[in-house]
């Protein structure tokens, strides 16, 4: 692993022609700064990869962006937005090039909306978090060519303009099928990982690496360079780093904390959605650490590790299928069910899915405004908000799909059973089939935890997995004796289906399918993990 700052450029080549040949295989020298662009004499993305050709060295900067643009092209000019002439290269903040509205309408811009700050936007679909980059080639009204450079932070303007740098001295090969062109108009959203202080600069003790984005973003979940060092975490995933403060997201209740290259440096961990009541620390280098709300804060010069307490007898509360019947508001009933949760004492809660209509960054907004928890929540991924923008905001919240972790003599097995048709994946399987030998080995009852069930109990319908995956799943769970916990149908049910004891609680909030006499009710369950595997299931109804 190299303990230096390197670029890694994750693109494919494309072969269309050499620098301004049209689409006719025409050389062109015409399209001029100022005169704006003949886009017709540039075939799809040659306009972004010719930028340098097509305007001179002058770059226009928000206040505090000048020496980004300096760091990236030292033998620049840069002058201040101020003194735009209207044609030419912008370099503007997030708040600039949205106050501004210059992009308003362009297929490719910076937006903003709460809670998440500012978001890009790229041809329909929206991307959440600090480190894209976005760049935009068109004419203006004046019919002027114009080229803005921005991103969703500092960060996000540090990589766009990385990217420009790349592309000038050949080290970037331009991604084709990433390049968004309308008429006149061409851009492009990039996402850069690893810059750790989120100052916008590929530092030597950092590792970055770019990525030019068409739907789906990569996520970088367990490993980062920070200050130099390797840190590498199981048990829960990165969600964000900010110079010396690593924010992780627990994925159940051992989280560990590995250092290669250790330089010693003080580093500080906030590992939310844990229950400090369930854990306690070990390390060496712990210089200190603090225990409250659904956070652990540790200060640590290295290795650490987050581990469960012996406990046994808990409580866990469980519900899911929240997302409204329509629209992008979270149905009133949801947060009866969310208070009284939180109302409860128990270990964690799990959520069985579907926690948005349909996705949208809109309704994302809504469910994270209401996203207000004084337990962790582990969540199972619903097939309505694994769809569209949808895939990438789940996994900036929420992390990897697939995951387990132990408590208390069990074994909490959570699995994406949506994306497929609902069918497992072969990598799927073969992990599950892992994770139940490791429960035996250990003496811990699996509890398998998805978002379709592997039978439907009511007589007209099968709301399911895949028929075959469902007898294979089932199989297994005899076959380990692990207990289920799904969603997807909006009933209550609880039962034994060929030896299988399961719970279905899809009664969140979403439009019930069943007579309250037939599970038709809203509710939440509560599951008392007892000892050895024994597992009380009791449900709890909620009026609306």
């Amino acid at each position: 692993m190299k303990k230096f700052a390197v670029l890694l450029i994750m693109a494919v080549v494309f072969t269309a022609g050499c620098i301004g040949e049209s689409s006719t295989g025409t050389t062109t020298t015409t399209s001029t700064q100022g005169n704006g662009l003949n886009f017709r004499d540039y075939a799809p993305g040659k306009v972004l990869s010719a930028w340098h050709e097509i305007f001179n060295g002058t770059f226009y900067a928000s206040d505090g962006y000048e020496d980004l643009v300096k760091h990236y092209f030292p033998d620049a000019e840069v002058r201040a937005a101020s003194e735009y002439p209207g044609t030419g290269i912008l370099v503007l903040s997030p708040k600039d090039v949205y106050s501004k509205k210059i992009l308003f309408g362009k297929p490719v811009q910076v937006q903003k909306l709460e809670p998440f700050g500012y978001i890009a936007y790229r041809n329909g679909m929206h991307y959440v978090g600090p480190w894209h980059g976005i760049v935009a080639i068109f004419n203006s009204k004046e019919e002027n060519a114009v080229m803005v450079v921005s991103g969703t932070s500092r960060a996000g303007v540090g990589a766009a303009l990385n990217f420009l740098s790349g592309i000038k001295s050949g080290k970037v090969q331009l991604d084709r099928t990433a390049v968004v062109r309308s008429g006149n108009f061409e851009g492009i959203l990039v996402k850069e990982i690893g810059d750790t202080n989120l100052d916008g600069i590929a530092g030597e003790d950092e590792f970055v690496t770019l990525h030019q984005i068409i739907f789906d973003e990569p996520f970088q979940y367990y490993w980062r360079v920070v200050k130099g060092e390797n840190i590498t975490v199981s048990g829960g995933f990165i969600r964000l780093v900010n110079d010396t403060k690593v924010y992780i997201r627990a994925l159940g209740f051992n989280v560990s904390v590995k250092v290669e290259n250790n330089k010693g440096v003080t580093l500080t961990y906030v590992i939310d959605n844990i229950n400090p009541n369930y854990v306690e620390l070990v390390g060496d280098h712990i210089e200190s650490s603090d225990f409250g709300g659904t956070e652990v804060v540790v200060v640590s010069r290295g290795e650490f590790s987050v581990v469960p307490k012996n406990v046994s007898g808990y409580k866990v509360l469980a519900f899911g299928d929240h997302r409204p019947g329509s629209g992008d508001e979270q149905p009133e009933i949801f947060f009866k069910i969310r208070d009284a949760i939180n109302g409860e004492d128990g270990a964690f809660v799990i959520d069985s899915g579907d926690l948005v209509y349909s996705g949208t960054i809109y309704q994302w907004a809504e469910l994270m405004k209401a996203w207000k928890w004084n337990k962790p929540v582990f969540v199972a991924v619903g097939n309505h908000e694994y769809n569209g923008e949808g895939v990438n905001i789940y996994h900036y919240f929420f992390g990897p799909t697939d995951y387990a972790f132990s408590l208390g003599g069990y074994r909490f097995i959570f699995a994406n059973n949506v994306m497929n048709g609902y069918r497992l994946k072969d990598e799927q399987w073969e992990w599950i089939e892992k994770e139940l030998e490791l429960a035996k080995e250990r003496g811990e009852r699996p509890v398998i935890v998805m978002h379709a069930p592997p039978y439907d109990p009511r007589p007209s319908d099968e709301h399911t997995l895949d028929p075959s995956d469902a007898k294979r799943l089932l199989g297994l769970m005899r076959e380990y004796k692990a207990f289920g916990i799904f969603g997807h149908i909006h009933i209550y049910w609880y039962g034994t289906y060929e030896d299988v004891p399961f719970v279905i609680t899809g009664g969140g909030g979403a439009p019930l399918y069943a007579k309250p006499e037939e599970g038709g009710f809203y509710h939440y369950v509560r599951l008392f993990m007892g000892d050895g595997g024994s597992i009380k299931v009791e449900p709890v109804k909620v009026s609306p």
